[in-house]
Parts: C-alpha cells; sequence; structure tokens
C-alpha cells in the first residue's frame, strides 16, 4: 500500500495483512486527531518504508498507558500522523490507515480501547477488547 501525508511531501509504503481499519478510541488519538478515534493497523516494523520526504519527518513522544514512552512520526509541513511507534512495541509500528491510497474504502473491523468510545460512536460488533 503506498502512503502520503495531505501535503504529499512525505510518501511510504506499508505492507497490511488484511485491508482494514483498527479503530482507536484513547483521548490521546482523540486529541492528536481532533476525532473521535484514529484508524490504523499495527504492523511489523521492517513493513513500513519511507520512500519520499524523510527529513521532513517530525517526532513527538510522550508516556503512553503502559508507562513506556510513544514516538509519533508527523509530516512537519502538514502535521499529518504518519505512524506511532510505542517502546512497549519494539518490533511494531501503528500506521494510520487512512493516509494510505484506498484507505477511505476499507472497512473498520476492529477496535481498542472502546472505553474511550464516544457516546454517539456505535460500538463495533468485533471488539478487540472484548
Amino acid at each position: 500500500w503506498r502512503g502520503s501525508c495531505h501535503c504529499e511531501t512525505v510518501q511510504w509504503t506499508a505492507r497490511l495483512e488484511s485491508a482494514e481499519h483498527v479503530l482507536c478510541h484513547c483521548t490521546t488519538c482523540q486529541k492528536l486527531g481532533g476525532g473521535p478515534y484514529s484508524c490504523n493497523q499495527i504492523i511489523p516494523k521492517d513493513d513500513l518504508k519511507i520512500v519520499l520526504g524523510n527529513e521532513n519527518v517530525g517526532e513527538y513522544k510522550y508516556k503512553g498507558a503502559s508507562g513506556k514512552f510513544v514516538n509519533c512520526f508527523f509530516c512537519k509541513t502538514c502535521t499529518s500522523h504518519i505512524y506511532h511507534h510505542q517502546d512497549a512495541m519494539p518490533d511494531k509500528v501503528i500506521v494510520r490507515t487512512l493516509l494510505l491510497e484506498g484507505g477511505s474504502n476499507m472497512p473498520a473491523t476492529k477496535e481498542i480501547f472502546g472505553e474511550g468510545r464516544l457516546s454517539w460512536v456505535k460500538e463495533l460488533q468485533d471488539n478487540l477488547e472484548s
């Protein structure tokens, strides 16, 4: 899958096992994205390759719910969040699937941090926390 930020300065490829979104309802994703959830997939770190604009990738670091650091990588120009890397999952990255070509056609099939789901957002049938 090819992906790009809003201004297309940063472009990447990501290998996904399946074409689907995992919705994250955590308050951090809500605050960073300004919406009710983020659309993601957790993939092996080596399955994400920045192919253009790596020098324009910025980093924001915070402590996650695990108490370990989460590194958020974003375009310095348009601020699109590209992926996150958590110290708690050193061999994985969390890629923003809606930024992938065709991402808007992927179904949302799973969700995480359901306790943060806003009251007006319908719960999916296949909740990873169930």
